[in-house]
């Protein structure tokens, strides 16, 4: 949707904008187009990967820094002499994986690779998947995959992951994916979606803390817009969804709000899109103004 974020972002000439989630840098790239060689963009990504990736471009106008997003104002502070102004014309951040993380075959994001149980988004993470796999104790197995995939099969899934642990430990995707696959009766897989991928996202957000990032990162990115700047976030499940639309709602119905919604409802991806890259289609896109 990069059409629509760059809309609603209402990009100004020499303007000064956050990317919080640089990924595959195709908004940083839109945006430090857009501004011109006066504004200025302050790219963030927690994954080395991005970082290495994106520093083949040399955009003058973009300086790039490894670290989380939750801990946007920091990285502000640290980044002052690059930066025109203390407040920021607009902030967008994508929670989605890039292609290369998916495609990385060092790291357990997706199953198409035997990989090893790792899906840290960089170094600095504590969490180890590998240890959660093979350490957890089966309520909080079940609670994770139940609360963060979504899966009505979690207590199936935990109970076949511990099972498997005492005889030897988890070591690879593609062995964790068959004892998943196991666990759920086939007449229930889903048509085009592997039975492992909701575990997989709930273990992915567990090692990662991906929802606490969020909730941190929301009321500094507010703090950082200057009047009239916008924060745009896209999602790409319900509880990501969910804690952005009700603290936008809140803000919103406060005594006395700081914040106009474009979005009442989320905008989505349209047909082509998801045609053109299926993994789009749980997309939702929302967006406010501060005022």
């Amino acid at each position: 949707m990069l059409k629509e974020i760059i809309e609603l972002l209402n990009i100004k000439k020499g303007g000064q904008y956050i990317d919080g989630t640089l990924g595959g840098g195709g908004y940083t790239r839109a945006i430090s187009q857009a501004i011109g060689e006066r504004g200025k963009i302050l790219s963030i990504d927690l994954d080395p990967l991005a970082i290495d990736n994106f520093s083949k471009d040399k955009l003058e106008n973009v300086v790039v820094i490894n670290d989380n997003f939750s801990n946007i104002k920091e990285v502000v502070l640290n980044n002052k002499k690059f930066l025109l102004k203390d407040k920021f014309d607009g902030i967008v951040v994508d929670l989605g994986l890039s292609s290369a993380q998916l495609e990385d075959d060092e790291r357990g994001f997706s199953f198409q690779h035997d990989s090893n149980l790792d899906m840290s988004f960089g170094p600095q993470i504590e969490n180890s998947t590998y240890w959660i796999v093979n350490n957890y104790q089966p309520s909080d197995l079940e609670r994770i995959i139940k609360e963060y995939g979504e899966e009505s099969w979690a207590r199936k899934i935990a109970e076949h992951i511990v099972v498997y642990r005492k005889k030897k430990r988890i070591e690879t995707t593609q062995e964790l994916a068959e004892i998943i696959a196991g666990a759920i009766p086939r007449k229930f897989w889903a048509k085009r979606i592997h039975p492992a991928t909701k575990t997989f996202q709930a273990l992915r957000i567990e090692t990662n803390q991906e929802l606490e990032s969020l909730k941190e990162f929301l009321p500094q990115a507010i703090e950082l817009l200057d009047k009239g700047g916008r924060l745009v976030i896209v999602s790409f499940h319900s509880l990501e969804d969910r804690i952005v639309k009700n603290y936008f709602r809140d803000l919103g119905r406060s005594e006395n709000p700081n914040i106009k919604i474009l979005t009442p409802k989320p905008l989505i991806p349209g047909n082509q899109e998801i045609e053109e890259n299926y993994r789009s289609r749980s997309a939702k896109l929302r967006a406010i103004e501060k005022i």
